[in-house]
């Protein structure tokens, strides 16, 4: 199950882009509609459903007021930053704070480290790896939005490199080992 999601579901994972074929990737790979300022959409995984909200591109200078909206409105207690970079053959996953430590670890037990993945509808399989960063130091989109609402602490996942689709599509697998990791 794919598509849009109703007014007034609990929101799962927020993803936050800053350029635009960044964002149109993230809704082709996930089938949500673009249709409003923020996206919504639903994907049936093991565990439940995920509600997932994308943000509308920011550029360097908005992030933080469009991730404070997204934190605001929907209040998820995961965020993903995805962006595609032609500079990186592979796809590079960080991440900070449980459940997404778990799920990152789960994702890689499982499909190997690093991890083949195939392209989305027919593109040209390719590899995803664990970022050499300490996953401790929060990103820039990150910096102002550690906690959610009533304190609780947000977790977060950064995954970039490759073409915008084959971020997308690492996100789009790593959502299956987060689910089941979600109250």
């Amino acid at each position: 199950m794919r598509g849009p999601a109703a007014v007034g579901d609990a929101w799962h994972v927020g993803i936050v882009t800053v350029a635009v074929e960044d964002t149109r990737a993230v809704l082709d790979v996930f089938g949500i509609p673009g249709r409003r300022r923020f996206h919504t959409g639903r994907m049936l995984v093991p565990g439940g459903v995920t509600y997932l909200v994308a943000a509308p591109p920011a550029d360097t200078d908005g992030v933080a007021a469009t991730l404070t909206e997204l934190c605001t409105r929907y209040d998820p207690p995961v965020l993903a930053q995805v962006g595609g970079d032609r500079g990186s053959r592979d796809v590079l996953v960080r991440c900070a704070r449980e459940p997404v430590e778990s799920a990152v670890d789960a994702f890689f037990a499982a499909a190997g480290e690093p991890a083949g993945l195939p392209g989305f509808r027919g593109d040209t399989p390719f590899l995803v790896r664990r970022s050499v960063r300490d996953g401790g130091d929060l990103p820039r989109f990150c910096a102002t939005a550690t906690r959610r609402r009533g304190g609780k602490p947000l977790a977060w996942a950064v995954v970039h490199g490759g073409t915008a689709r084959e971020a997308a599509q690492t996100l789009r697998y790593l959502v299956t080992y987060l689910r089941p990791r979600m109250p």
